[in-house]
């Protein structure tokens, strides 16, 4: 008889984390967008007052990261998203009662201090446990499932908030994120591959362990990271991605509407960023894995320049199409590399706490960038000095992501060592990815 091999647990936990983040990033944040104008126009705020709210959700998610750094190790990484899972879906239904701006504030409170819950902070650790080879590859996908739920649910909301009212769309998001999201977690999540009596997956027999990244001068402790070139290069860049990807994510829908598209086409425009957003990620960990960070920091920064430039020139036909792919791509760069380049960098010792750290960073990105570009089109009427000024951010994001490579190959040529290849031990994770 064929002994009969399934499939490696931690391909599971990828497929959850893509439902996970689909709900709790894709619908949940990436639909605020739609609700801009519908809640100004009913209330008579200004779009920077109204955007202030996801203002004081990401600075209050950002100082609360040190906190559900601590509580990965103490509790767990299921009983944070469990936790999650039952508190953020209350708090979007209760949006549907708001009437002044300090009910939104409130609220926003309230959801930043769980929003980093159900975020890529807490997914990017639990797939980086389950895998060690195609880790690139694995986190893309993971993540994906942030742009996916937002290409799939920004129509739906949009059409709901269309035919019933932006009311009625909050009470349906927190309805349906509780119904998906505690089952998957408590049916699929594990903490870990030893939990279930696995190792993390590896895709060979020997594994050069001083090979990869820092690994080779021995790794990096944290307050060793903070102190090198790499870590400021990074943070520079990836605050600045930050700050496009945040200001785009609630004003592209206002933009395209503004400039004469109607409703319909913003929403299938925006729905496209996203689905970029989502096969990007996909595609981003693979460039990772396949061609070296090199390429991949490139690939991001050259869309990165593309999408100011397409937006400038969005009133031209095709052009919110270029516009929509370029910025999905662009904006995987907050995602993505974050996990693999701080292992690529600095080695895993310092992982969470350094993945901590660059979360806050991109989240302050993004929250200084939210209101800065509503309050550009308040003063102004027109967003475009916000996309010039896109565009020389798009330089200075490519000039980081090329230079901390350079530096980090630089470095490796002046430290040289010994690779030692040592024997791993039958791995039950790669013996399970086929059946026979």
């Amino acid at each position: 008889m064929t002994k009969t091999k399934r499939i490696f647990y931690g391909w599971v936990i990828v497929g959850a984390s893509v439902v996970i983040l689909a709900i709790g990033l894709g619908m949940f944040n990436s639909t605020n967008s739609v609700f801009v104008k519908p809640i100004c126009d009913a209330l008579g705020f200004s779009r920077s007052q109204y955007t202030t709210h996801r203002t004081i959700l990401t600075l209050i998610s950002a100082f609360a990261l040190p906190l559900y750094g601590k509580l990965i190790q103490r509790a767990g990484i299921k009983k944070i998203l469990l936790v999650g899972a039952a508190a953020l879906p209350v708090l979007i239904f209760c949006y549907s009662f708001a009437n002044s701006l300090w009910h939104f504030y409130l609220l926003a409170f309230l959801n930043g201090i769980f929003f980093n819950a159900l975020h890529f902070m807490v997914i990017g650790v639990l797939v980086s446990r389950w895998f060690e080879d195609k880790r690139g590859l694995a986190t893309g996908i993971a993540y994906a499932g942030s742009g996916l739920g937002g290409a799939v649910m920004i129509p739906v909301v949009s059409r709901i908030v269309e035919l019933s009212g932006w009311r009625f769309a909050f009470q349906f998001m927190g309805v349906l994120g509780l119904v998906i999201l505690i089952p998957v977690i408590l049916l699929l999540i594990k903490d870990s591959p030893e939990s279930v009596g696995l190792r993390p997956y590896t895709s060979s027999k020997t594994v050069s362990a001083p090979s990869q990244g820092a690994a080779q001068a021995g790794g990096l402790t944290f307050q060793e990271a903070l102190a090198s070139g790499k870590f400021w290069l990074l943070a520079v860049g990836f605050f600045f991605i930050a700050v496009f990807a945040g200001a785009t994510n609630t004003h592209s829908a206002p933009y395209l509407t503004d400039i004469g598209y109607p409703v319909a086409m913003v929403s299938a425009v925006v729905s496209t960023f996203m689905l970029a957003m989502t096969v990007g990620k996909i595609f981003l960990g693979f460039i990772y894995d396949r061609f070296g960070a090199l390429v991949g920091n490139l690939l991001v920064a050259v869309c990165s320049i593309a999408f100011p430039i397409a937006a400038l020139l969005a009133f031209l036909p095709g052009l919110p199409w270029v516009y929509a792919v370029s910025l999905g791509m662009a904006s995987c760069g907050i995602s993505v590399p974050v996990s693999i380049l701080i292992i690529k960098y600095f080695d895993t010792k310092a992982y969470p706490a350094l993945f901590s750290v660059f979360t806050m960073i991109t989240s302050l990105g993004s929250a200084a960038a939210v209101p800065a570009m509503g309050a550009v089109y308040d003063y102004t009427g027109s967003y475009r000095p916000a996309w010039i000024a896109m565009l020389a951010f798009s330089v200075v994001i490519t000039g980081c992501l090329v230079a901390v490579e350079l530096k980090f190959r630089r470095e490796r040529r002046q430290t040289p060592a010994e690779i030692i290849a040592y024997p791993v031990p039958e791995n039950p994770g790669a013996e399970q990815l086929h059946s026979s």
